[in-house]
């Protein structure tokens, strides 16, 4: 069974509610993470749900769908398509790596769907401003790749950090 993995004990998460985050702010916190073995990458932390572990054994497959729709699995109730990210945007992809029995989901909602894109591990909470995005370069990546990415930030220690365009991906798979 999916597990949450992002709650919190009642007595932290009743303080988190004291302070609420303005748009502004919202919109300069993303989520980070790795897309294969070396792409460091964001999501903006508004559009995520939730993220959860997932056993690769509890994804069933979905016949004559998009490959890099790997099934569905049961998360709260409900049908919620896991999508394997890497595989995607042009990488090996998630399966290829036999060792690997769970993964990390992370949860959005589109229109009246869920979906989870599955990643290896979910990294940190960070914060850019916005008016520092730099646009993605045509020779900077594949044009498969540079079709889900909105920009990029570069981080204190100098390295790229790929904002995904949620909204991209899952259009391109509905």
């Amino acid at each position: 069974m999916s597990k949450i993995i992002n709650q919190m004990p009642p007595s932290f998460s009743q303080k988190l509610v004291t302070h609420k985050p303005s748009l502004q702010e919202d919109n300069r916190r993303f989520l980070g993470f790795t897309i294969g073995d070396s792409l460091n990458a964001l999501i903006p932390l508004m559009d995520l749900r939730a993220t959860i572990k997932i056993s690769l054994a509890e994804i069933l497959p979905v016949p004559k769908m998009n490959e890099s729709l790997l099934g569905i699995i049961n998360y709260g109730g409900k049908a919620t398509w896991v999508l394997d990210l890497a595989h995607l945007m042009g990488g090996s992809g998630y399966l290829s790596k036999s060792q690997l029995t769970t993964g990390m989901g992370m949860l959005f909602q589109i229109q009246n769907e869920t979906v989870a894109l599955l990643i290896d591990r979910v990294g940190t909470i960070e914060t850019y401003d916005l008016q520092q995005c730099l646009p993605i370069g045509e020779a900077m990546f594949a044009d498969r790749m540079r079709s889900f990415l909105s920009g990029y930030f570069i981080d204190a220690e100098q390295q790229s950090r790929v904002v995904i365009d949620i909204k991209q991906v899952i259009h391109t798979i509905i």
